[in-house]
């Protein structure tokens, strides 16, 4: 009797972990709870200037969520007179995009008219069904979780155009201003507590000293040029605080014109003609083949992607594409015969043209690793310009929202209080503390991911032999997201940062992962 009553407590108290723990993992993500108050004015302006460094997404999302706190906010960018004319020095510029669930719902709250200005720009709001085919075999999507009608949507739009669109509608904004030039350093200053002044080298050589600055906002992307400022500026910035390895990554972005009757001539199923993807093919061993997809995206026109890590010869001209594509060897499962008749129809018919990118070294610049003594109190550095990853899961703007968010909450706990007009000391350290944990997790994630490509060269101080087991988890993870629903849930909602990867050791999803065969050795 005593044994058996011992064997009931112990369950019960299993059965009560087991259960607390499920709903921690399972609880949304932290970041979601700042979402909310994207996008409100706080009660009060700060004076002085908040200086954006960069004209392009991260900086327009950090200038219009300044424009809620400061009393004037100067977006500088050499680039940022003519909003027309092509950005050269955005590497990405007319490159394949992704715009995850989390830009959008952002977006949507930074700007009341956002889904009507980019419609009326010819953008489409699709549902964000990537379409994913690993080895072929599709992945499952959650679309079991929201009521008809209510699965998230996404932005399928060319990154050139809705760029253009969320630059004319930060223009509105009354206090906001924009200054031609590049950012050539800061001034600190005396006990450097805080940066004070901003120096910009003008279009025609001469160089403007901002002053009265309450804010600098590092948006330079992958320059990273915030980390150069405050070591010219006497910050005492260690040598390793930026970390960086190289993916190798090329990709080619091949752009259709199809207009309508060339549209209704394409055998894509129906059901995939409102999807974010129309198909995506990911090889389940890298030595095989590139990444390839295909978008539709805005004003009649279709993109296709492909992406590589092996030194594969992408394609570069129309003819090179179709026998690209039905080259490709090592599927699980073959690519479907009418993704080869609309490749084979767009590039006869679609006036394709190329775009090839070869991607810089993926790099993080630990600013949350500094102490508060060692950061001015106004600087903080948003999407690449603190953390550049690969581009493999299209995270890139979602990333610069989330960094948004942290600093529109931090703002508002300022400016709630009508007798703050400055930042306070601690409030960059702050900055980069709150979402340290958030932007570890995706830098291990896509490094260690990366690890295990041939040509992927590693970290200092680091071997491709780190992240064998979380590789291992990965293959069997995404085995498990083809089969069963609560598992396909969970990892769709970390990649589109509607979840922290926590959702992984949910006991029910855990037990799934690891009891599930894997496809993919």
């Amino acid at each position: 009797m005593y044994s058996a009553s011992v064997l009931l407590l112990a369950s019960a108290v299993c059965f009560v972990v087991c259960f607390a723990w499920q709903k921690l993992c399972k609880s949304p993500a932290p970041w979601l709870k700042q979402l909310d108050i994207l996008g409100r004015p706080g009660k009060h302006k700060l004076p002085g200037r908040a200086v954006v460094c960069g004209g392009s997404i991260a900086g327009i999302i950090t200038a219009r969520i300044c424009a809620d706190h400061f009393e004037q906010v100067i977006i500088i960018d050499p680039e940022i007179e003519d909003p027309e004319k092509p950005k050269t020095r955005i590497l990405q510029y007319n490159a394949a995009h992704g715009f995850l669930s989390l830009f959008v719902e952002g977006a949507r709250r930074l700007w009341s008219n956002f889904d009507a200005e980019m419609i009326a720009a010819g953008g489409r709001f699709n549902l964000a069904d990537t379409q994913l085919h690993y080895s072929g075999i599709p992945l499952l999507n959650p679309y079991h979780d929201y009521s008809p009608g209510q699965f998230p949507r996404t932005l399928n739009m060319r990154r050139s155009i809705a760029q253009k669109v969320l630059y004319a509608r930060l223009l509105v904004s009354s206090n906001v201003t924009r200054l031609a030039g590049t950012v050539r350093g800061v001034r600190a200053t005396e006990h450097r507590a805080s940066i004070q002044s901003v120096t910009v080298r003008q279009l025609d050589g001469s160089h403007l000293s901002l002053d009265d600055v309450a804010l600098v906002a590092d948006c330079t992307g992958t320059t990273q040029a915030g980390l150069k400022w405050l070591k010219s500026a006497g910050f005492n910035v260690p040598q390793d605080i930026r970390s960086s390895y190289n993916a190798n990554i090329s990709y080619v972005t091949v752009c259709f014109t199809v207009p309508p009757e060339l549209g209704v001539r394409l055998p894509i199923p129906a059901a995939l003609l409102n999807t974010t993807t129309v198909y995506a093919y990911f090889p389940h061993d890298d030595a095989q083949s590139p990444i390839v997809l295909l978008l539709n995206v805005d004003n009649n026109m279709m993109q296709l992607l492909f992406m590589d890590t092996y030194g594969h010869d992408l394609p570069r001209v129309a003819v090179e594409v179709l026998p690209f594509i039905t080259g490709i060897r090592g599927c699980k499962k073959p690519i479907p015969s009418w993704f080869i008749e609309v490749i084979e129809l767009l590039c006869e018919h679609g006036n394709p043209s190329f775009d090839a990118i070869k991607t810089p070294t993926q790099s993080f610049v630990r600013y949350h690793s500094l102490p508060t003594g060692d950061l001015p109190s106004n600087l903080i550095a948003v999407g690449d310009a603190s953390l550049q990853l690969n581009p493999i899961h299209g995270q890139g703007c979602s990333k610069a929202v989330m960094n948004g968010m942290a600093l529109n909450f931090l703002l508002h706990a300022v400016t709630s209080n009508s007798g703050v007009n400055c930042l306070p000391r601690d409030f960059s350290a702050r900055y980069f503390k709150n979402s340290c944990h958030t932007m570890n997790a995706l830098w291990d994630a896509t490094r260690l991911h990366d690890y295990g490509s041939p040509r992927c060269v590693p970290m200092d101080g680091e071997t491709k032999d780190i992240g064998r087991f979380e590789r291992w988890f990965e293959r069997k993870l995404i085995s498990a997201a083809t089969k069963d629903e609560e598992v396909a849930s969970a990892l769709w909602h970390v990649r589109h940062l509607f979840a922290s990867e926590r959702v992984f050791l949910a006991p029910t999803v855990l037990w799934k992962v690891l009891s599930t065969r894997s496809l993919f050795q």
